[in-house]
């Protein structure tokens, strides 16, 4: 039976949501708007990093990643598979429809309104950019695209927090940056076209794994000794 292709549906959206928020990993665990900011600032940046090199981040770094207990090789499969499909989604998707990008976050009912909840996806976000920061330099040193990266760092950092307790009117517009958020996010995408021109294709399956090659978990072991042995070790 082929693995599934193709975005999550909301039903996978929960179940993952539901397993990145489990008690069983590390404190570190992304969760499913983090994870959704993170995995963003991947799609539209100025290089293309491969999941080796990301996967582990999403746990709070490799030797993190190393202490995720999976329940079965079947788990750990379906799992990880969720996560690489929606990172394929979102370079699909921003290659051919980035208008249609809208930023996976929580919410929460405040007096009878239902308001977005930004945090978690903007530190996400600017996880992703510290992961290649280097390559990342020129649009913090850019003024024109100023405004739209700034919502991001200001809810994606702790000198952003910082600021916000110090001046109130900024916390007020929480609003207003939500929505603003995949404008910002437009902005930066189209900033970094040129260092993505090379980018023709992409795939929509999440890459096949033979037992010799590098678990695609970030543990750094063979698939044959990690997520595709008969039982967890990790």
């Amino acid at each position: 039976m082929s693995a599934p292709t193709g975005p999550l549906t909301e039903l996978e959206f929960d179940e993952l949501d539901e397993f990145l928020m489990s008690d069983t990993l590390p404190e570190e665990t992304m969760d499913i708007a983090m994870l959704d900011g993170f995995l963003t600032a991947l799609a539209i940046g100025p290089n293309l990093v491969e999941p080796g090199r990301w996967l582990p981040e999403v746990w709070g770094g490799r030797q993190a990643s190393e202490e995720v207990t999976w329940a079965s090789p079947e788990q750990a499969a379906r799992i990880t598979g969720m996560i690489l499909r929606h990172w394929n989604f979102l370079l699909a998707q921003f290659q051919a429809e980035p208008d249609a990008y809208v930023p996976v976050l929580y919410a929460s009912d405040e007096s009878g309104t239902e308001v977005s909840i930004i945090d978690e996806w903007c530190i996400g976000f600017v996880r992703g950019m510290n992961l290649d920061g280097e390559a990342w330099q020129p649009i913090m040193d850019d003024d024109e695209i100023e405004e739209f990266l700034w919502p991001i760092m200001l809810y994606g950092t702790e000198a952003g927090w910082q600021e916000m307790e110090q001046n109130p009117a900024l916390a007020a517009k929480h609003a207003e940056f939500a929505e603003a958020l995949p404008d910002c996010v437009l902005a930066i995408h189209d900033f970094w076209a040129p260092e993505r021109a090379e980018r023709t294709t992409v795939r929509m399956d999440a890459p096949k794994v033979g037992r010799n090659d590098l678990c695609p978990c970030g543990s750094g072991r063979k698939y044959k000794k990690c997520c595709g042995a008969p039982e967890s070790l990790h």
